[in-house]
């Protein structure tokens, strides 16, 4: 089959996948997905070839990018403990526990594989995570720390995995040597990464004051920015993996700050959400299509690798899991009761178990550890073959496949035992916000009011159509800050203004809704609300303002 059409058939595989998601709320996505790629296979698609390095770069960059841009500054700084508690010391506890502990009880199976497994098995899937959390009652706090987590355990486990491919071959640095590498890789990637954002970013923004802004060419921009991030910091030596997070959290403060025309913010959010739900699900769908022959060249070297036939292929897939699963509860369990160790011993014991448990199920595997097992070089650095590769990545997709399926049935369970959600007030910073913002466009009206009147008496020798003019003008003001009355009303705030008028209206309307875009961006630098509410409140301005230009 030539390449069009089977990326128009992974594509529409995808679309369908949505719809029978709908059609059966109670199976993840993710799980319909791998269905409908088996199924692919069985119906005679032409097998997929995927090559390696091709893989890792067309899927990773734009997914890490999206995770630094979607990720609040001020939640990480925020919550800057448990976050990079969980995103890196969990990752690195479960590589150097659990690599070793897997070798151990496949004594053929080389230490590097071992540790590769588990590296690639590090990362928890954001999306998959989430979604199985949403009808989860948790708190804000626990919600934004497992998102936290997600979002930024990719890159500290695919660096990892980096360096363990490195020290498994006889290319590895030694000594300062290493230490150095690993200074570079790491910084240096958040370094370029945020070079190569500010850099084109800025350029961007120089063009446009100069020539226009082109909302085509402003998402063509931002498009390829994940791309010029990852090939600057490969070709410097650098980390690609952290290059596209640093760039894609450029990307989210600067998005704040409402540079962009509102068709422009509107039309890029549509692109990237839809190139985000299509790139994960082509992944999941190729886990399905790609599962059949994994498990067929992975069984062919079973012996070659100590493992006892298909069974022992599911007893390491097995064993994986539940060691990554007791670790992370035992993780989360340490760091929940450190937090509330502060609270009455019986406090809430109940609730506090069943929200460990989530935050355990949670820990999906997905996209990022599929493509990253997919990504597995072939050889190692030093030249030699990676050794049992088509194992490790067979037990991945067994591990992908396990968490999924046990979060499907655990979480909605847990949800149900869940009493009460400990609530932190979100509806009510949100309230406040558009309290502030409804205050800010109701006085800007009245003050482009005010400026027209003093426009008028001063330009205008007819004081007749003067006064018509100025009535008219204090219809629209009426009719609109009448709006934002109502508004402040429904919000539970007493209004003291009053809001139309064809070009009068609109007028005033913008002058309005530029009032609260500037407002949120006052509230995101005074931190009164967090990235994701300032977005929220953006997003409405946006879809207002580009309606009123129809």
């Amino acid at each position: 089959m030539a390449t069009l059409d089977l990326v128009l058939v992974l594509i529409v595989a995808v679309v369908v996948s949505n719809w029978l998601g709908r059609l059966l709320p109670l199976v993840a996505t993710p799980l319909i997905q791998i269905a409908l790629g088996a199924a692919m296979g069985r119906l005679g698609v032409d097998a997929v070839r995927i090559d390696p390095e091709l893989f890792f770069v067309l899927f990773l960059p734009p997914l890490l990018f999206l995770d630094g841009w979607r990720f609040s500054g001020r939640e990480l700084l925020q919550r800057a403990g448990p976050i990079a508690a969980l995103a890196i010391g969990l990752v690195l506890l479960t590589v150097l526990v659990v690599g070793p502990a897997l070798a151990a009880l496949m004594p053929a199976l080389p230490l590097v594989a071992a540790l590769a497994l588990v590296a690639v098995l590090s990362p928890t899937d954001a999306i998959a995570g989430i979604a199985l959390l949403r009808g989860v009652p948790l708190s804000r706090r626990v919600l934004r720390i497992v998102e936290g987590e997600a979002l930024l355990n990719d890159a500290s486990a695919l660096i990892c995995l980096h360096f363990v491919l490195l020290l498994g071959s006889d290319a590895a640095p030694a000594g300062a040597a290493l230490l150095v590498q690993l200074a570079w890789v790491g910084g240096g990637g958040l370094a370029i990464g945020v070079g190569v954002g500010m850099g084109l970013l800025g350029l961007k923004n120089a063009v446009s004051a100069r020539l226009g802004e082109t909302p085509a060419t402003q998402i063509l921009i931002s498009l390829l920015l994940p791309y010029a991030a990852y090939h600057a910091a490969v070709a410097l030596g650098a980390s690609g993996i952290l290059a596209p997070v640093a760039a894609g959290m450029v990307m989210g403060r600067w998005e704040l700050s409402g540079i962009a025309l509102p068709v422009t913010r509107l039309r890029r959010t549509a692109i990237w959400e839809t190139l985000e739900f299509a790139l994960n699900g082509v992944i999941f769908v190729l886990l399905g299509e790609q599962l059949p022959r994994i498990l067929a060249r992975a069984a062919a070297e079973l012996p070659a690798d100590g493992v006892a036939g298909p069974w022992g292929l599911a007893l390491v897939t097995l064993v994986a899991w539940a060691a990554l699963t007791l670790i992370r509860f035992g993780y989360v369990a340490i760091m929940t009761l450190w937090h509330d160790r502060r609270q009455p011993r019986g406090a809430c014991a109940r609730a506090r178990l069943l929200t460990i448990l989530a935050m355990t199920f949670s820990g999906v595997r997905g996209a990022v550890t599929l493509a990253a097992a997919l990504a597995l070089p072939i050889v190692l650095p030093d030249g030699a073959d990676f050794p049992s590769r088509n194992l490790v990545i067979a037990a991945a997709a067994g591990v992908i496949l396990t968490s999924l399926v046990v979060a499907n049935i655990a979480l909605p369970i847990i949800a149900g035992l869940i009493a009460a959600a400990s609530a932190e007030g979100d509806d009510g910073t949100l309230r406040q916000a558009r309290l502030r913002t409804a205050q800010a466009a109701m006085a800007a009206v009245e003050r482009a009011n005010r400026e027209r009147k003093g426009e008028t008496s001063q330009d205008s020798q007819n004081r007749e159509a003067a006064a018509r003019d100025e009535a008219q003008w204090d219809e629209a003001s009426g009719a609109i800050l009448s709006s934002y009355r109502a508004r402040l009303e429904r919000l539970g705030a007493p209004a003291d203004t009053g809001i139309r008028r064809e070009a009068a209206e609109h007028h005033l309307r913008v002058a309005a809704l530029h009032a609260e875009r500037a407002e949120v961006t006052a509230m995101v630098t005074e931190h009164l609300i967090d990235d994701e509410t300032a977005r929220l409140l953006l997003r409405e301005l946006d879809s207002q303002e580009a309606t009123l230009a129809i």
